[in-house]
């Protein structure tokens, strides 16, 4: 029977800021022992609402005014000619021409295009401004004058707000058609776009930048983006009808792009980009003709190491997730009109809310004709294996089990598509130079797609996306936990629940050690299949205990213990007691705890929900409440 006070501790795998948990006493005193945790790379996970989101430590934001709401100060004096018209002078005026103050503003009379109300000094050329006021309308019309040579903006009835960039330091507005009477009141200007420098055809209004133009030119700022480090660029298109985009920085010579797409169409894009030399600036570039509007740009450095807790299996017990180094071979892993190869079907972009929360899913649309698909041409090497993995969900496909996935015509398999997003996995061999990751529907209708990944491993990794060139999530490590005099070199159990990436016949382990292969207790999968191991060394590394078991399935969650003390060995997996060895020595100077050997060697890539040590060996019955 369980002694009294034994009571399992909270699971510490899963707490913010400790991976880890130690018992330093007794069975109830468990204090965390953080890793050194390390990756170098930003990478995703699911959170805790089901979202794929990215992780990892970024610096602060580097963009200013990035969604363009930006006001300067009212720069417009007596705007509600509260008792005259002094601030304002007139221009043109005579016997028939006049402009009088009333008591709800300035009455401008004209018969001449001429005469207008201004106020000097007060823009600056080149500047974007935003306008409001009140115009009543008895005859004829009111505009705004100098916006560009020779021409005004027509004002309508009521209220007007108005966006423009000045050509002159002047303010002025003025009588455009017909015998004019018409009252001005409540006349403001104040400064948009702070920050940014528009090219030919930027303007800014609501909250956004507006392009409208068939001339090539940039949106830009200036800014400090250091060499050699990573960026991401997130932004929104909106109003979008036509044409190309671009983003890059420069400064320093030459440029290092973030993408270059051909009618990019509405939604919101995320895009990253590593410098290769000081960079001073941050553009967008309109090739030619393109009409639309962007806003909430923001570029922020990518520093990484930050663990992934991850939500995947559960909605309420995640895992610590680590993962080998891993590259997505396919350049554009969520803009499917990129991928240059459609046959049968077309590509609708953003068309759908995707499983990171964001209006960034493409519809795949078949016309009905045999053999329709999207697909990608992606060179591999024969002999090597290789996964492919996207999110898709049913739009209207009438057959949904039918929707065929693979590496070329006939490499694949029929998936079931729901109408809820299901990642699905192609794994194989390659034979060849080349290889198409594709997706295909021989009837008619459309599904949704999302987060294409094409990676040389025999199991898919979380998602790594792409903006126009392939992507490496880097590995992870995670040891040096603990330190001299918080383990228990005579006695203990190390404990943990964890779940294997793949049945991959690679060594995976967990370690107590002196920091050297020659004293450690270890938990493992081997390079067996489904083969669950416990291992000593001690006495110059020798194997003191080496026992285990293959009857569970090692990519399922196990809760595994292993109680060691000297002449008393025992093993527990999911409430079996499955090995004992009453022969045996304890290792010496156990001092860290490490997802790796001890030697930074067969690193433990998998998941795990739960890891404690407890510093003293448990009863069987202690043993196996523990793994129930």
């Amino acid at each position: 029977m369980a002694k009294p006070n034994f009571i399992l501790p909270n699971k510490p795998a899963i707490k913010a800021g400790s991976i880890l948990s130690y018992n330093y006493t007794d069975d109830l005193t468990f204090a965390a022992e953080p890793l050194d945790f390390s990756r170098n790379s930003s990478a995703t996970r699911v959170n805790e609402q089901g979202l794929i989101e990215e992780v990892g430590y970024f610096g602060p934001q580097l963009v200013q005014n990035g969604d363009f709401s930006q006001e300067g100060p009212e720069l417009i004096t007596n705007g509600d000619f509260a008792t005259d018209l002094s601030g304002w002078t007139t221009s043109n005026t005579d016997a028939t021409n006049t402009i009088t103050w009333e008591t709800d503003g300035a009455r401008i009379i004209s018969t001449t295009n001429l005469i207008g109300i201004q106020q000097n000094n007060v823009l600056t050329i080149g500047k974007s401004y935003k306008l409001t006021c009140d115009v009543a309308i008895t005859t004829g019309s009111l505009g705004l004058d100098g916006v560009t040579a020779g021409a005004t903006i027509a004002m309508v009835e009521g209220f007007n707000e108005i966006y423009f960039t000045a050509v002159s330091t002047t303010f002025k507005i003025k009588r455009t058609t017909g015998n004019s009477n018409c009252l001005l009141d409540n006349v403001s200007i104040k400064e948009v776009g702070q920050d940014w420098v528009l090219g030919t055809d930027w303007g800014i209004g609501n909250n956004k930048a507006i392009r409208t133009g068939t001339t090539s030119s940039v949106l830009a700022q200036s800014g400090t983006f250091s060499l050699g480090k990573k960026f991401k660029l997130n932004f929104t298109i909106t109003d979008w009808t036509t044409g190309n985009l671009e983003g890059y920085f420069y400064g320093g010579g030459g440029s290092d792009t973030f993408f270059n797409i051909s009618n990019i169409g509405n939604g919101t894009f995320t895009f990253e980009t590593t410098t290769t030399t000081n960079r001073t600036n941050i553009a967008f570039y309109a090739s030619g003709g393109f009409d639309g509007s962007i806003t909430n740009v923001s570029v922020i450095e990518i520093i990484g190491d930050k663990p992934r807790i991850d939500y995947s299996d559960s909605s309420t017990e995640p895992s610590l997730l680590l993962e080998p180094q891993s590259t997505n071979l396919i350049p554009y892993s969520n803009d499917f009109s990129q991928w240059g190869s459609l046959s049968n079907a077309s590509v609708i972009n953003n068309a759908s809310v995707s499983p990171d929360g964001t209006l960034n899913a493409d519809e795949f649309v078949f016309d009905g004709t045999n053999n329709g698909r999207v697909e990608k041409l992606i060179s591999t090497t024969s002999g090597l294996v290789y996964t492919f993995s996207i999110y898709l969900k049913n739009k209207d496909i009438a057959n949904p089990t039918q929707v065929f996935i693979g590496n070329n015509t006939f490499e694949g398999e029929f998936v079931t598509i729901t109408n809820e997003w299901q990642r699905f996995t192609f794994i194989q061999t390659a034979n060849g130079t080349s290889r198409y990751p594709r997706v295909r529907y021989n009837g008619v209708g459309s599904l949704y797609a999302y987060g294409a990944q094409f990676e040389q491993l025999s199991y898919a990794t979380s998602y790594i996306p792409t903006y126009g060139s392939t992507a490496t999530r880097l590995g992870e490590t995670a040891n040096n936990a603990g330190g001299a005099g918080v383990f228990n070199s005579e006695e203990g159990v190390l404990y943990a629940e964890i779940a294997a990436l793949a049945d991959d016949l690679t060594f995976r382990e967990i370690a107590l050690s002196d920091g050297t292969s020659n004293n450690t207790v270890e938990l493992r999968f081997r390079n067996a299949s489904n083969d669950i191991q416990a291992i000593v060394r001690a006495i110059d590394g020798a194997y003191s205990v080496a026992f285990g078991s293959n009857a569970y399935t090692i990519t399922n969650f196990n809760k595994i213990a292993f109680s060691y003390k000297a002449n008393d060995f025992n093993l527990w997996i999911n409430g079996v007691k499955v090995a004992t060895d009453n022969s045996g020595v304890t290792p010496i100077g156990l001092s860290e705890l490490a997802f790796d050997n001890g030697t930074s060697n067969n690193f433990f890539y998998g998941k795990t929900k739960n890891l404690q040590v407890f510093n003293h060996a448990l009863t069987d019955e202690e043993l196996q409440t523990l793994t129930t």
